[in-house]
């Protein structure tokens, strides 16, 4: 059992800090990134403040996910633990085969954290947030994110409508993630209950209460009303629309009598 860990701190022009992502393993500091030391190569670099989400990677690597270098009179080309050969499974960390081949391979993850400093206002949760508006910068370049065969770059959440097999147990795709999460219609597409989502109600339905891009109006257009006068404009305003319901109301009441000659 390992317990994995990332710092990660954005740069912060305002104090003159420039970042920096930090890995550990067990407590341990294994690997650094110093946001100076990018900005000092002048590469055009920084430690990224782009609003980011967390992908767990299944893949298992054959250095236990922290590279060691080729052992002497190793080729470390092939690497295949079914293998007798020894330079076949000489490029593997020590004990990584037997944990492959011995015994069942697990790969169980106990819990993840997030934690943020709630007096950082650079630590910020959300996709679009004021310094990094993702949501108006892939609309403005919508051809860089999208195919030819896409209308919008943006697509929305299906919510059920997966295809699936009634009657079948479990918590597969097939059984619309099991009873807890989404049914199967007897037409063979997945239903989702209260706090599921996906084609096949696989997902959480998560959203996040703090809204940093709101949606577009009519002043982010550059509009402003008129800054001469605004209460004698809408005063105005309001007498003429009374002025025309009234002529038309005695327009209506006049209809049908004939002028005296």
């Amino acid at each position: 059992t390992h317990k994995y860990r990332l710092e990660w701190e954005v740069p912060d022009p305002e104090k003159g800090t420039d970042g920096h992502i930090h890995w550990f393993l067990d407590g341990k500091m294994v690997l650094t990134i110093n946001g100076t030391g990018i900005k000092e190569a002048n590469q055009g670099a920084e430690i990224s403040s782009e609003p980011t989400y967390i992908i767990l990677n299944t893949a298992v690597s054959s250095q236990w996910g922290f590279p060691t270098e080729c052992p002497a009179n190793c080729p470390c080309k092939t690497y295949d633990c079914s293998s007798t050969q020894w330079t076949k499974r000489c490029g593997f960390s020590e004990g990584f085969c037997d944990m492959m081949t011995k015994t069942p391979p697990e790969y169980k993850i106990n819990y993840i954290r997030v934690y943020q400093d709630p007096e950082n206002e650079k630590h910020k949760v959300g996709c679009s947030t004021p310094e990094r508006p993702t949501r108006k910068y892939i609309l403005a370049h919508e051809d860089v994110y999208k195919t030819e065969d896409d209308v919008h770059p943006l697509k929305g959440i299906q919510v059920g409508r997966g295809p699936c097999t009634p009657g079948i147990m479990g918590n597969s795709s097939e059984a619309c993630g099991g009873v807890s999460r989404g049914t199967c219609t007897k037409g063979g597409v997945c239903e989702c209950k209260q706090g599921w989502t996906g084609a096949h109600c696989l997902a959480h339905r998560g959203y996040d209460d703090i809204v940093w891009d709101a949606p577009d109006t009519i002043f982010d257009l550059g509009f402003q009303w008129p800054a001469l006068a605004p209460h004698f404009l809408v005063m105005a305003l309001c007498s003429l629309g009374a002025i025309m319901l009234t002529a038309t109301t005695f327009k209506r009441h006049m209809d049908g009598w004939m002028t005296l000659t």
